[in-house]
């Protein structure tokens, strides 16, 4: 059964293989840690940083809980949730991102973290969230849009991953 848990250092090893496993494949609408970051300090060199992000501390970010998806004692993906509507968060990565590893990906994990994860975003009193997603990527557009999303524009963006392309922008009422 899958769940969201915060960051635990016992799935260290499986983190670095999804990450792994997006550079791999060049998937460029979403870029976790870069692998060869990940060592086995990483966990607590990061765990500071983490966080200062859950209490705003950390400089041009809005406050963010981070949280790992896993089913059993295996690594499934990611969840995060931005609680602040920035400018970046309305233009850029959105209240909420979530991935699923490559490996796992069609077996329905992805509906089940937004589905847990549209409920961690109840629990903090948000009234909607903004998911942003790649216009290239839908798959992700189908799960948020089965999940309630309502698709309030498209517009363009750059960013360093994945250039110029267009961005769908979905609104999430809870």
């Amino acid at each position: 059964m899958l769940r969201l848990i915060r960051r635990d250092p016992i799935f260290l090893k499986e983190y670095k293989e999804y990450c792994q496993e997006f550079y791999d494949h060049n998937i460029v609408y979403f870029r976790p840690t870069n692998p060869e970051r990940i060592d086995e300090t990483w966990f607590e060199r990061t765990a500071d940083w983490y966080a200062k992000k859950e209490l705003g501390l950390v400089p041009d970010q809005p406050v963010s809980f981070h949280y790992w998806a896993v089913d059993g004692d295996k690594f499934i993906g990611e969840f995060q949730l931005r609680t602040e509507l920035t400018e970046e968060v309305m233009t850029g990565y959105g209240s909420i991102g979530y991935s699923v590893r490559v490996t796992e990906q069609g077996k329905g994990f992805g509906t089940e973290i937004l589905k847990q994860g549209l409920e961690i975003a109840r629990e903090h009193h948000l009234k909607k969230v903004l998911l942003t997603i790649n216009d290239q990527n839908a798959a992700s557009s189908h799960i948020c849009e089965k999940l309630g999303g309502i698709l309030m524009d498209k517009i363009t963006v750059y960013n360093k991953n994945e250039g110029k392309h267009i961005m769908r922008r979905y609104w999430i009422y809870l």
